[in-house]
């Protein structure tokens, strides 16, 4: 290789490096929390983080200007202690409540969420949760996750207690409806899906009833982030109203596939 050929290669490489560098200092640098295996959400491939929020995720942070690193958090419930202290600057995939704006801003939506319920049980109706509290019927739930008012005040309840079993892999938890441990698991409806395409849902049944349907956010650390930075980041969520449908939809063909008679 001759002189000036390597010379030449070793200048793109410092150029491509202090372009890089100039992107992606510290104050540019947003650090997205992101939680265990689930489907099609959140996977995993040895260390590399890929799936529908980390796409969105991705996508959105740098239109707005910024670079990203994504940390992966064991759960829900940890996720939000790391952004409250500032080791993470944003989370994906959050539901609004009171409790949650106390500790953190949000962002303009970007997607919606609809929350269900899965079982080993024959399907029966139900006009609203108060039947299933009533049988004292059992659930398992992700840590640390909102599923909307309704759930929430049973939830709530100290009498109600003894009915909840928590678990961090959806895997597991699905595991736990098909043997039969518990009677229910309330499940994010895609991510419910998308296992029974994927990982084959056994005799788990999903239930008509639709425990929320609510609007998606990010939580941002608001000593990370000032209004003009969540002004930007609202900014490219909306001028990529379309990017995000499309990517939506990719990870959402898997989900279709599910079998009519899985549904009841």
């Amino acid at each position: 290789m001759s002189f000036i050929l390597r010379l030449s290669i070793r200048l793109f490489l410092l150029l491509f490096s202090l372009n890089v560098f100039a992107q992606c200092d510290k104050d540019k640098t947003v650090h997205v929390g992101i939680g265990a295996t689930w489907p099609p959400y959140v996977m995993y491939q040895q260390d590399r983080a890929f799936g529908l929020e980390v796409d969105i995720s991705r996508k959105v942070f740098q239109k707005a200007g910024y670079c990203v690193e994504f940390v992966r958090l064991p759960t829900t419930d940890r996720a939000i202690k790391e952004l409250s202290i500032g080791l993470v600057d944003a989370l994906p995939s959050s539901s609004f409540n009171q409790e949650r704006e106390k500790i953190a801003a949000f962002s303009a939506p970007y997607r919606r969420e609809r929350m269900r319920l899965f079982t080993h049980l024959p399907i029966e109706p139900i006009d609203n949760l108060e039947a299933l509290f009533e049988q004292r019927m059992s659930f398992v739930i992700n840590p640390g996750a909102f599923y909307g008012d309704e759930f929430d005040g049973h939830f709530q309840k100290p009498e109600n207690k003894p009915l909840f079993a928590f678990v961090k892999s959806i895997k597991q938890r699905m595991s736990m409806v098909h043997l039969k441990r518990v009677e229910f698991l309330v499940e994010d409806e895609m991510a419910g899906l998308y296992y029974f395409s994927t990982y084959q849902g056994g005799n788990i049944l999903l239930h008509p009833y639709v425990i929320n349907d609510n609007p998606i956010h990010f939580m941002l650390n608001r000593e990370r982030f000032t209004e003009q930075d969540i002004d930007k980041i609202n900014g490219a969520i909306e001028k990529l109203e379309k990017d995000i449908g499309l990517i939506i939809e990719r990870y959402s063909t898997s989900s279709s596939t599910l079998s009519l008679s899985q549904i009841k």
